[in-house]
């Protein structure tokens, strides 16, 4: 069974208050608890002042909570290179190559020798950069970038990475190569704990996630079943019947207003059309329609 990496129990943080802001510091973290495995990818969503970047910091010990426990696999404090912080936007020396940055982050890692340049190519082969080492990062698409950032943070082989906002503002298939690349570092041992601003971004990617807000877990979710889902909606003649068949084949439901609605997991809509006309289903209508969130699940 995985060991924990880091586990955090019932963590509280402020922080001052500001000159000319209320008297009072706000409150960061509300009695958070939680833990990473090796190798999982916990999520933490929540909009923006929720106490995500908080909790991210505390778990890579780069701050001390008010109140609560951080232990680093059962210790009280956070060894050196344990863990390591990327930010939502980490700051990259864009005039060089992408080898060189690598090579700067390991000299930074206080690696040595020959072993700085085999993690660095290690990296770059698992994390598809084994062709971009040449380019400048400047030049770089911005998944690529933070792919560079992350392989970076990877040069002291920590055994927990937080990553914060890695996942957020990208286009479908940049957010998709990141998240193979996410895969690929908890696939090797590594522990990730990722924020995020929006839950969906972490379907697919994230074996569970903690919706927090204004400090607190609200909620435990499965990611997958917290994405939205597109379904394949059918106006037939005889709905009941319809939904019979095709439950031969797929998950079909009859709802109350009397359509049919398949979901479109595993087939596409004219897969489900074909299946339709195999079945002698007459169609009169049919439209893709997106399903809302499944529950949220409170331990």
């Amino acid at each position: 069974m995985p060991d924990v990496v880091v586990a955090f129990t019932n963590l509280r943080k402020s922080h001052p208050a500001r000159v000319g802001g209320p008297r009072a510091g706000a409150v960061a973290l509300d009695g958070v608890s939680g833990d990473v495995l090796d190798g999982e990818i916990v999520g933490i969503a929540g909009p923006q002042g929720a106490g995500k970047s908080t909790l991210l910091r505390l778990a890579a010990g780069m701050l001390r909570a008010d109140a609560g426990v951080v232990r680093w696999r059962g210790l009280d404090t956070c060894p050196p290179r344990f863990a390591a912080f990327v930010p939502s936007h980490a700051l990259l020396h864009e005039f060089l190559t992408v080898r060189e940055a690598l090579q700067f982050a390991a000299v930074e890692g206080e690696l040595r020798g020959a072993s700085r340049v085999a993690v660095a190519e290690l990296w770059a082969v698992r994390l598809g950069l084994a062709q971009r080492l040449a380019v400048r990062v400047g030049q770089l698409p911005p998944v690529e970038k933070r792919i560079v950032a992350l392989a970076a943070a990877l040069q002291g082989t920590p055994a927990l990475l937080a990553l914060d906002g890695v996942l957020d503002g990208l286009d479908p298939a940049a957010r998709r190569e990141m998240r193979r690349a996410l895969q690929v570092v908890a696939a090797s041992g590594v522990a990730v704990l990722v924020g995020a601003a929006d839950l969906g971004v972490l379907a697919g990617v994230a074996h569970r996630a903690a919706l927090l807000r204004a400090g607190r877990i609200v909620a435990w979710v499965d990611p997958r079943a917290a994405a939205p889902r597109d379904a394949l909606e059918l106006a037939v003649g005889a709905p009941r019947v319809a939904a019979a068949r095709l439950r031969r084949h797929v998950a079909a439901s009859c709802r109350r207003d009397g359509a049919v609605r398949v979901p479109l997991a595993d087939r596409s809509a004219e897969e489900v059309l074909a299946l339709c006309r195999a079945e002698g289903i007459r169609v009169l209508r049919s439209r893709v329609v997106t399903e809302p969130p499944g529950r949220w699940t409170v331990p």
